[in-house]
């Protein structure tokens, strides 16, 4: 391994800028970081992380223990727990127990020499047996216990497991069965005995026939066969835990065909629906959070006082319960174009294989569905309508059925699942329920992360502007960013240009346009009625665009889909897209996945987008169109679409750290829609405005500026007389 005085010698440099440089630390130069690196490249160097730490005298690091990666529930749990702490600025390590108190003490061992700042633990220890934990002399307030407590830790995280118990007897006492297979982990587990003692109570409380087994994963295949060997026939198998149900399905299918008890198991959250097994689900990437959140908190705030922690179990979540018995053959849904209209034509299989009712899709254009709505008149082509929610105002009681006629329910009961703030925007028209929120969405900022923590362009950044690379806060130094990042104007530039640009059609233009201006307004008319386009703010949210065209690819792009797909491609640095089409962003040939990094918009009020859902108030299968919207804006149907790619409605999904982990940016952007704040409707006309007519004539304007055919104030001049003149 070279020595800093190597590296110092081969850059030609001092040992002093090259220890700077490694460690991060002193203003050092653009011109000396890039010889550094050059020669740490060119010798071979790497930092020895370990190494630093020591000599830094504390850690940013944390432990988990698991027994193994086989079992999804430990995988889901590291996964979320390595993911909240690294976005806090940790490092993680990951070790394996196998189950067994030796190799635990082992792992310890080493955890202890590494001056790890925490550790969350599934412990094999038991309450009878060694405290390894204390013999080692690992401070109490440094562990947290997962699902297992085998001291009576208040520094636990778990679930209620005494209620799992009781809810799957009820289950199936429910379903008349009285002869039931039971097999769990060893009781000395207490997650284990807390099932096990609420399970055979409820159990016997109804004269049921309970046969317990205890296994493991080492012996569990050998103990399988011998239960179904002896076993007289049961009614149902309940298992403690999701890796043995897959291992005793499997055994049952190979050895025992003939033997078709339903299996019901403890379980991960499933996202995506599954067959095989009855799932009693908890969500262990929530516990993963949660470990990792107190750990942290403890380190950081130094508190030693902890409760345990029982977190909520999601239990059994049936994907069909909504969908009722109908001799109705097919639906037809209208729907805008967008990654949600693919994703439900998948899903709607499921609908279809349990309801046999057939889901046809028909995806349009934006032009394309304004004009069929349009035109609709008497026409009974379509069942359901997937639009735009700003067109709501316009076209919501021409084509849709008030809600209140399609169901005893009031509307607080139909929208209590969803995100606060999105009635009445997403669902009424002057007062009046007519449609459910499907992919409520909001701008966001998505930038090169990994340029943007390059040492050597924020020193760059640094010594041309005189201030820190960061985020920007407005759009002043959006552009002035987008410039820096443009190879034209900055040779050092890793990117051919600095940011995209929408600008399809005069709709999405005019989009472009709002994104600046209200960065700097939540009004864009005043209490007459009156369009503010002749302000100083209008002018300079112009020119703010305008300048981006020298930053952005000659050719524009046409819609966000687009725009994210031109991000993934890594030779732009910053890009604004809906959070409903930054899932395009992770498409298999992107190649900055784990660069992205994601942040409010500039003057954090971002534009809100997605669609509404409604039945067609010409419709012959009213009754179905509208179980069907209920059942695919349900949690659990729209959590599914989100996790491929769509956004959902629900308030839940938000806390699913299966969609969060693979989506990060989803939860800013539901707090962008709870905060945003604009105003775009006249107050005249708040119940009946034709947001796509306006957006034509804003778009023109933008245009016109674009193409260098007129100034932004005659433009702005020309928008003001065309609205009041056509719409006014």
């Amino acid at each position: 391994m070279p020595t800093i005085k190597d590296i110092a010698k081969e850059a030609g440099v001092a040992q002093g800028t090259v220890s700077n440089v490694l460690n991060g630390r002193g203003n050092v130069s653009s011109d000396k970081i890039i010889l550094v690196e050059q020669a740490c490249a060119k010798l071979g160097y790497t930092m020895n992380q370990r190494a630093k730490t020591l000599r830094q005298g504390s850690s940013k690091l944390l432990a988990a223990i698991i027994p193994n990666v086989h079992d999804r529930r430990y995988t889901d749990f590291f996964l979320s727990f390595k993911n909240y702490a690294e976005s806090s600025g940790y490092s993680v390590r990951l070790y394996f127990s196998n189950d067994l108190l030796a190799e635990e003490e082992f792992q310890l061992q080493t955890i202890r020499s590494e001056m790890t700042a925490g550790i969350a633990t599934f412990s094999s220890c038991t309450k009878d047996g060694r405290n390894i934990y204390d013999e080692i002399g690992i401070p109490k307030q440094d562990v947290v216990f997962v699902e297992r407590n085998p001291f009576d830790s208040p520094f636990y995280i778990g679930f209620d497991y005494a209620k799992a118990g009781l809810e799957l007897a009820e289950k199936l006492t429910s379903k008349k069965c009285s002869r039931i297979l039971l097999i769990t982990e060893t009781l000395d587990y207490s997650s284990q005995n807390e099932f096990y003692m609420a399970f055979s109570a409820a159990l016997k409380a109804k004269n049921c026939v309970l046969h317990h087994v205890q296994t493991d994963s080492l012996h569990c295949y050998t103990h399988f066969l011998q239960v179904l060997n002896d076993l007289e026939p049961v009614d149902a198998v309940v298992l403690t835990n999701y890796h043995l149900a897959e291992n005793f399905s499997n055994v049952s299918k190979t050895f025992y065909p003939h033997l078709h008890s339903p299996i019901y198991t403890i379980s991960p959250l499933f996202t995506i629906p599954s067959v095989g097994c009855k799932k009693y689900e908890l969500n262990y990437r929530l516990m993963g959070r949660c470990a990792a959140e107190q750990l942290i908190k403890r380190k950081e705030n130094k508190r030693s006082e902890f409760q345990p922690m029982i977190l909520h179990n999601d239990g059994m979540r049936n994907w069909l319960s909504k969908i009722p018995g109908s001799t109705c053959k097919r639906l037809t849904i209208l729907t805008l174009d967008s990654p949600t209209a693919r994703i439900m034509e998948n899903m709607a299989r499921i609908y279809t294989d349990a309801t046999g009712i057939e889901i046809k899709v028909a995806i349009c254009s934006y032009d394309g569905i304004h004009e069929i709505l349009s035109d609709l008149g008497n026409t009974d082509a379509y069942d359901v309508i997937r639009l735009d929610h700003t067109w709501l105002s316009w076209f919501g009681e021409h084509i849709f059925a008030p809600l209140s006629e399609l169901t005893s329910s009031s509307t607080e009961q139909l929208f209590e699942p969803f995100i606060p703030g999105l009635v009445p925007q997403y669902t009424s028209v002057n007062g009046v329920a007519y449609a459910f929120p499907e992919t409520p969405s909001a701008q966001l900022l998505f930038y090169r992360k990994d340029l943007f923590e390059n040492t050597v362009l924020q020193r760059l950044y640094k010594e041309q502007y005189k201030e820190e690379l960061a985020p920007p806060q407005d759009f002043e130094h959006f552009n002035r960013i987008a410039r820096f990042f443009t190879r034209r104007f900055n040779e050092h530039s890793p990117t051919t240009y600095g940011t995209t640009l929408t600008l399809g059609n005069s709709g999405v233009a005019a989009t472009e346009y709002l994104t600046r201006y209200f960065s700097h307004s939540h009004d864009l008319f005043d209490a007459n009625g009156n369009l503010l386009l002749n302000t100083d703010i209008a002018i300079q949210s112009m020119k703010e665009l305008i300048e981006a065209k020298d930053y952005s690819p000659k050719r524009y792009n046409s819609w966000w889909r687009e725009s994210a797909r031109e991000f993934a491609a890594g030779d732009t640095a910053m890009s604004i897209i809906f959070s409903n089409y930054a899932s395009e962003m992770m498409d298999s040939d992107s190649v900055i996945i784990n660069k992205i990094g994601y942040t409010y918009l500039p003057g954090q009020n971002s534009l809100l987008g997605g669609g509404c859902i409604g039945v067609s108030k010409n419709s012959q299968n009213k009754t179905e169109a509208f179980d069907f919207i209920k059942w695919i804006c349900s949690e659990e149907i729209a959590t599914a679409m989100t996790l491929l790619g769509s956004v959902s409605p629900c308030e839940k999904t938000y806390s699913n750290y299966e969609v969060l982990d693979t989506y990060p940016w989803l939860g800013l952007s539901h707090k962008c829609i709870a905060q945003s704040k604009i105003n775009r409707i006249p107050p005249q006309k708040a119940t009946c405005f034709d947001e796509r007519r306006f957006l034509s004539i804003l778009g023109m304007a933008v245009n016109t500026v674009y193409n260098d055919t007129a100034t932004p104030q005659d433009a702005l001049t020309y928008a003001i007389q065309s609205y009041n003149r056509t719409m006014k």
